[in-house]
């Protein structure tokens, strides 16, 4: 046993040193990868720097990520004027959120165009871009600091009035002066003593800081326990006032005030319009509608089927 374990023991930490090298490795590869990516340092230094309204425009938009063996977006069309509250449906991998990415600029090697006002994003500067393009997500990262401090992050030639205007708009003001140093309160790294809705409307608040023309929410309350999704939709009328707002939800009814939804599937456009009058025509939208809403569905549903039972 003594001479067997004498063996054994340098084949074990050999064994664990392999498994180390190829972690080492694939840690590596994907450093690499991202710093062999393109940056965007011509991109956030030339181009145009147009006054925003809020128009978008996508004309014959093809995607595809790399490595995928289907596009994310398929000759995606749509138009949809400055100030309009648009909703994204559609089942998981539609390409909901593909949209808000290149809204963004984070991807920019697709085909087709996409135009806002009427100017080609590719001809605008990137800075300028995202400087009037506001972004909440789904789980968002809060710094260590102040809740002040958290709100005009990025923007910290905004004075203490600026935050508050924000923290207003978002709805955040009510918790904040209940915190015990109201705009002062210190916030952990990750914010652990903030609940998800506060959490989110401090988020949406650090979107609004610098006024954003076109506001995108992708995924923004569905984590959220009903009575704080409920908060922030009590907000979102006020919100929209003068500005663009892109909203990708899988909740239906967080959309009912949305003044277009567009409906996708499989990186297509499959219909856009008002909330009534999809559930009329789109056979997609009205199953989705009814699989979240059973006790308005008509008799015949049939919640296994793709589509419902028409009666």
């Amino acid at each position: 046993m003594l001479l067997g374990g004498r063996v054994a023991g340098p084949l074990v930490s050999l064994a664990g040193l392999l498994d180390e090298v190829h972690q080492a490795r694939a840690s590596i590869d994907q450093v690499g990868h991202v710093l062999n990516r393109p940056n965007e340092r011509q991109a956030l230094t030339t181009g145009l720097r147009p006054r925003f309204e809020g128009a978008i425009e996508f004309r014959d938009v093809t995607f595809r990520y790399e490595g995928a063996k289907t596009p994310a977006l398929d000759k995606m069309n749509f138009k949809i004027p400055a100030g309009t509250m648009l909703g994204l449906v559609g089942r998981s991998g539609s390409g909901k959120s593909t949209i808000t990415r290149l809204l963004q600029g984070i991807n920019r090697d697709y085909v087709g165009s996409i135009r806002i006002d009427g100017t080609d994003m590719r001809e605008i500067n990137l800075r300028h871009i995202r400087k009037n393009f506001g972004m909440v997500l789904q789980d968002n990262f809060l710094f260590r600091g102040t809740v002040r401090d958290n709100i005009i992050a990025g923007r910290p030639g905004l004075s203490f009035e600026d935050a508050v205007r924000a923290a207003r708009l978002a709805g955040a003001e009510e918790f904040i002066e209940r915190l015990p140093n109201g705009y002062d309160t210190f916030i952990q790294e990750g914010s652990p003593n903030l609940s998800g809705g506060q959490k989110q409307r401090l988020a949406i608040a650090r979107a609004l800081i610098s006024d954003p023309r076109v506001l995108i929410l992708d995924e923004a309350t569905s984590a959220l326990d009903p009575e704080s999704e409920a908060l922030v939709n009590a907000n979102i009328q006020r919100i929209a006032a003068g500005r663009t707002m892109v909203i990708v939800s899988h909740r239906l009814s967080s959309l009912l005030d949305c003044d277009l939804i567009m409906v996708l599937d499989q990186g297509k456009t499959m219909d856009i319009g008002p909330h009534k009058e999809l559930v009329q025509r789109c056979a997609i939208y009205r199953h989705l509608w009814f699989q979240q809403n059973r006790h308005l569905a008509p008799e015949g549903f049939d919640d296994e089927s793709s589509q419902p039972a028409i009666v």
